[in-house]
């Protein structure tokens, strides 16, 4: 099998085309298909600006204490059992976030501590907190 120098130039000379045409016809069919689909437009929700918020005030913080002989300090004020009720139930009108803390001395009668935590349920004070 012989060759002639001649023809296999002439072989080498010429560039198939045919899958060139083949790739560039698939692109603009995708290209064709996909540009109506881009071109809609597209609802985004976008974040407004929200106005400043004001600062909260902290909630007013009471501080009952159970004393050794059964006496009662709101807020450093001696108290009976009766002016507790009352006190604790204008502080709740003024402010419904108030916060009672209730502090009991060491070896104070157990029978003490529950009657302020039920005048204090009575006045509808909903944040009680026991502290040491």
């Amino acid at each position: 099998m012989a060759f002639s120098a001649s023809a296999s130039r002439s072989e080498l000379a010429e560039i198939n085309i045919t899958p060139l045409v083949d790739v560039m016809l698939v692109l603009l069919v995708i290209f064709m298909v996909t540009a109506p689909m881009l071109s809609r437009p597209i609802e985004v929700m976008l974040p407004q600006r929200v106005p400043p918020v004001k600062p909260v005030e902290p909630p007013n913080d009471l501080v009952l204490r159970v004393g050794l002989a059964g006496d009662y300090t709101l807020d450093d004020r001696a108290v009976t059992l009766a002016e507790l009720r009352t006190r604790l139930e204008e502080a709740g009108i003024d402010d419904p976030r108030t916060v009672l803390q209730v502090e009991t001395s060491e070896g104070a009668d157990y029978q003490h501590l529950v009657s302020a935590l039920a005048q204090a349920q009575a006045s509808g004070l909903d944040n009680i907190v026991m502290r040491n």
